[in-house]
């Protein structure tokens, strides 16, 4: 399907969204159409054909399916009627997989019917390209077998991503008892009797070293970063100004034998490519897409004794989730790590924020992880200043007031109002996602004025005396980009204890 309608779009040279309008369906549901992400509905595959001046055999093929798929990330476009168009473009013959089911079917008494994720396949298109294909844009010569099988007797498995997935390796599983995890009684921590040493990629303005530094203090353990590392400059001059220390640029050409030794990698890779703000090229983007496999190169030749990445949301459903199928298959089948994942959400972590990100754990010791429970967030009102000790420069016109308090009236306050693309204005007692182009007025506090430069910054967790050296558009980019402080810090203080000893 994204073959046919990308390319008879194209070719009739019609924008994006000037076709979404025309079709009557938002940009977003039109770009996850195009990218195979869901299925057409028969009245939205009509209306494509009849604007492309084609049928809807032509486009789609004449294969009929008895659901509808709608895709996660469209929340506004209701349902269709039952059947869908299954694209012609799909040749690969796949198993049907199961209906998912809200609950479980009760089999007998005291007995529920479980159902198992699916088997992802590992053959996939981008999967079966050579390490040095996908390098092929980077400074840094790769590793010719980091995609060569590893002999098994027992190979790992991975399962594919779905939403509601807890679990991505048998070797991983979700503990049932609540508290914080203890570390396994036969671990043999090599790092005891120094402080442990991890490596800040992709630093950006320090969101992982300060939960790094919060959760080994809980730990009682010593921590030192021997290196970090982002390309950005004006992200480095506030990493330098509040640790003491310049991050090194390009990853890209940062050969592995000058990077020191360490035990622990933390990596808020780049997620523009990935994000429902960017132009979901995924691996496709070859100058950020392929940065993953500047982490696969490094800890395959560095072989740290663990690792935690971080990345939006729609990554784990990026191309119908084969882009988190090739993540989780090189962490696991070609770099050998035990992996666990979870999207876990900032405002469930203690931040007003609605902030979804996903977490990627591995270790080279099997371990068993229960990740962390909701807790409620700070209220709102801590974290906001006074209006009357605000610069006047961040209200924002009264004509821009005048049509919000319109069109809305919040029932909670102090609240965040939120303009959406399409308009629609809503608010809460927390803040939707920050998010670095996004306009200036999209968020308002109580509708009146932007959030200042300090209050994004508490909304990701940043301690007030963290200071801000770079202007406003810079520090509003930073702010929006980084690794929210309090989820990574509650990821690490269920999973560090897990490969390192508390004292």
């Amino acid at each position: 399907m994204s073959n046919r309608v990308r390319q008879m779009r194209e070719a009739r040279r019609v924008d994006l969204k000037d076709f979404a309008a025309q079709v009557n369906v938002s940009p977003r549901l039109l770009i996850a159409l195009e990218e195979d992400a869901c299925d057409a509905s028969v009245f939205v595959a009509l209306r494509i054909a009849r604007a492309l001046g084609s049928t809807v055999e032509e486009i789609f093929g004449d294969e009929q399916a008895s659901e509808t798929s709608v895709c996660e990330s469209e929340p506004q476009v209701a349902p269709e009627p039952e059947q869908s168009v299954k694209p012609r473009s799909e040749k690969k013959k796949r198993k049907a997989a199961p209906k998912r089911k809200s609950e479980p079917e009760p089999t007998g008494a005291g007995e529920e019917k479980v159902e198992l994720p699916e088997i992802a396949p590992y053959a996939t298109d981008l999967a079966e390209q050579s390490f040095d294909e996908l390098m092929a844009t980077q400074d840094v010569d790769a590793p010719r077998s980091l995609f060569e099988p590893i002999e098994s007797e027992s190979p790992r498995r991975v399962y594919a991503p779905r939403h509601s997935q807890t679990t991505s390796s048998n070797f991983s599983k979700t503990a049932k008892k609540e508290g914080l995890a203890d570390s396994p009684a036969n671990l043999a921590d090599p790092t005891l009797g120094r402080p442990v040493r991890y490596f800040d990629l992709f630093c950006g303005i320090g969101g992982f070293r300060y939960a790094a530094q919060n959760a080994f203090a809980q730990m009682n353990r010593a921590s030192e970063c021997v290196l970090s590392c982002d390309v950005d400059e004006p992200a480095q001059r506030s990493y330098a100004a509040n640790f003491g220390e310049t991050p090194f640029g390009d990853v890209a050409r940062l050969a592995s034998d000058d990077i020191p030794d360490f035990d622990l990698l933390m990596a808020g890779f780049p997620c523009q490519t990935f994000s429902i703000i960017g132009l979901r090229k995924g691996f496709a983007d070859e100058t950020k897409g392929s940065l993953f496999f500047q982490i696969a190169r490094i800890l395959k030749d560095k072989r740290p004794r663990a690792f935690v990445l971080e990345n939006v949301r729609q990554l784990t459903t990026h191309d119908s989730g084969r882009t988190f199928q090739i993540i989780l298959r090189v962490l696991q089948e070609e770099l050998g790590y035990c992996v666990d994942w979870r999207v876990l959400n900032a405002l469930d972590c203690g931040l007003p924020q609605k902030r979804e990100r996903v977490v990627v754990v591995g270790s080279t010791e099997p371990f068993e992880i229960e990740w962390p429970k909701r807790v409620e967030p700070t209220p709102l009102s801590e974290l906001l200043e006074n209006d009357a000790d605000v610069d006047k420069k961040y209200f924002a016109s009264p004509e821009i007031v005048r049509k919000r308090k319109e069109a809305h009236r919040s029932e909670f306050c102090p609240s965040i109002w939120h303009e959406n693309k399409s308009g629609n204005i809503s608010s809460y007692p927390y803040s939707c996602a920050l998010r670095a182009g996004a306009s200036y007025n999209y968020l308002l506090v109580n509708g009146e004025r932007r959030l200042t430069p300090r209050e994004m910054l508490r909304l990701q967790g940043f301690p007030d005396d963290f200071k801000v050296v770079v202007s406003d558009s810079q520090i509003r980019k930073q702010a929006g980009n980084a690794a929210p402080v309090h989820l990574i810090q509650r990821a690490l203080e269920r999973f560090l204890p897990l490969v390192f000893t508390k004292k």
